[in-house]
């Protein structure tokens, strides 16, 4: 009777460097483009923007309430080591006052002394580095090396541009924990292209939304790698994520609730050691913020804009989402698919898209009782749920069985509507609406263009002032463009563009 081969040990086969049949080599690795395609479509953008003169950095301007608010923190500190205000108030809106919510710079000061600063420190710090290489080029270059002059101003509007691109990479990686290559890479690059996002990545103001959306992406894709690992150290850097996103825009505290319920709902009574480490690290990463509100207002915690600024008893979710002026869907439609996809749950590992789901109407909530939101691109202050409709689009994809490849093609055709529509906000069709507008004026008064222009008075006497005339017919960005604005014009913006290549053919 023949004797039985001994099988090899694990150690043995492990050792086996050639492959036998019954040991197939392992896969080759493939390499993944989509980053690669990602930073190629970033580039385009930019160039595309540029190339019609709507992105400009070196050309731009720091000004207004926000954006001066958050720039003042690092200049304050970084060139004047204060948190005195005054001269970058002054500076930056050329002495003018705006008049509230931002401080008057000859107005009542806090308690501490110190004028009144609204806004988050968090994107100032985000773009610290940035500032940091344009002191650099403004002394080489001979620029004033005061924090005021080109390179620092367009170092900033670089920074937001590469944090939306950042923040789409983070995205995508994060995606992967749960969906394939082709799935997460479309609804990444759709829920930045297609959201209003890709207006503030491109932005004319030096806002605070691609770094929430950075901020948050990086709390997705480290919640997402690390939740499941043993430990307290994955939980302290999902909390210090958490605590960088909340320190960009205090709201983002609310998306606490993934974490909390993540770790609550699997083992209350093991995990809840995590969730005080979670909580412990969110903290400290938020502490520079309590820190500089000890020194302007005196206290570690304060709600600078009043606790007026939101109004919890009366929602207004419909306008959220269908408002002309600034709905989420009105005028950016694709994230229709995100907020639907969001809540088609597969059937087993439910629990973190139900946690993201939950956190999605939390937030929802709070964007629905914030007050006033004034000039924007769409709803901006949902820049921070981007992430969250992202997967919402992969799992729409992925639930319906829908190829990527036509996920891909709907999508680039909102991305489409999505650039032609930020060129329509940013101005690139205004002398359109402007010069269409003066022609039916000056019909409806029985004049000629000419005569008013040359006069400044209208046939009955009355003083007219084309600047003030071309300010109120621009592209509505504070108010409700029309219905022809949100669809047909999409064509106008087409022909513009097409002249423009064609002028630069000549």
């Amino acid at each position: 009777m023949k004797a039985k081969r001994s099988q090899p040990s694990a150690s043995a086969t492990q050792r086996v460097e050639t492959p036998t049949p019954e040991s197939p080599p392992p896969p080759r690795r493939r390499i993944d483009f989509v980053p690669m395609i990602v930073v190629a479509l970033f580039v385009c953008l930019w160039a595309a923007f540029a190339w019609l003169g709507v992105f400009l950095p070196m050309k731009q301007r720091i000004a207004g309430v926000d954006p001066v608010g958050y720039y003042a923190w690092i200049h304050s500190l970084a060139f004047d080591h204060d948190l005195q205000f005054e001269n970058e108030y002054l500076m930056l809106n050329g002495g003018v006052y705006l008049g509230p919510p931002f401080p008057d710079p000859n107005g009542p000061r806090t308690p501490t002394g110190h004028l009144s600063n609204p806004f988050s420190l968090g994107p100032g710090l985000l773009w610290t580095p940035f500032v940091f290489a344009a002191h650099v080029i403004a002394k080489l270059k001979g620029y004033p090396a005061d924090g005021f002059s080109e390179p620092y101003i367009a170092a900033v509007f670089v920074a937001n541009a590469v944090y939306g691109l950042i923040g789409t990479l983070l995205l995508y990686w994060g995606l992967r924990t749960w969906f394939t290559r082709g799935a997460s890479a479309v609804a990444a690059i759709a829920a930045w292209a297609a959201s209003p996002l890709l207006y503030y990545t491109y932005a004319q103001q030096a806002m605070s939304h691609t770094c929430s959306f950075f901020a948050m992406a990086l709390l997705l894709e480290v919640w997402a790698r690390l939740r499941l690992r043993p430990g307290y150290g994955p939980w302290a850097v999902v909390g210090a994520a958490l605590g960088l996103a909340t320190l960009v825009r205090w709201q983002n505290v609310t998306f606490a609730i993934i974490p909390a319920i993540d770790l609550l709902a699997r083992d209350p009574k093991r995990n809840l050691p995590r969730l005080a480490v979670c909580a412990v690290a969110a903290v400290v990463a938020f502490s520079p913020q309590m820190i500089v509100w000890k020194i302007v207002y005196g206290s570690f915690v304060t709600i600078p804009q009043g606790s007026g600024f939101m109004d919890w008893r009366h929602p207004h979710p419909l306008l959220v989402l269908f408002s002309p002026s600034y709905g989420l869907l009105t005028w950016t439609p694709l994230c229709a698919i995100g907020l639907v996809g969001l809540f088609i749950w597969p059937k087993d590992n439910r629990l973190p898209f139900i946690t993201l789901a939950a956190a999605f109407l939390v937030q929802f909530y709070v964007q629905s009782v914030a007050g006033n939101i004034g000039w924007t691109f769409g709803m901006r202050r949902m820049d921070n749920c981007v992430p969250l409709l992202a997967v919402g689009f992969a799992l729409f994809s992925t639930r319906l069985h829908v190829r990527w490849g036509w996920s891909a093609l709907v999508s680039g055709l909102f991305i489409v509507w999505n650039f032609l529509f930020v060129l329509q906000y940013a101005g690139f069709i205004n002398q359109y609406y402007v010069d269409s507008a003066f022609d039916e004026f000056v019909r409806a008064h029985g004049t000629t263009r000419g005569q008013v222009l040359q006069t400044r008075r209208l046939p009955d006497g009355a003083p007219f002032d084309p600047r003030v005339f071309a300010f109120d017919h621009t592209f509505p960005k504070g108010g409700k463009p029309t219905l022809r604005q949100f669809t047909l014009d999409k064509g106008r913006v087409i022909q513009q563009i097409y002249r423009h290549v064609t002028k630069k053919k000549v």
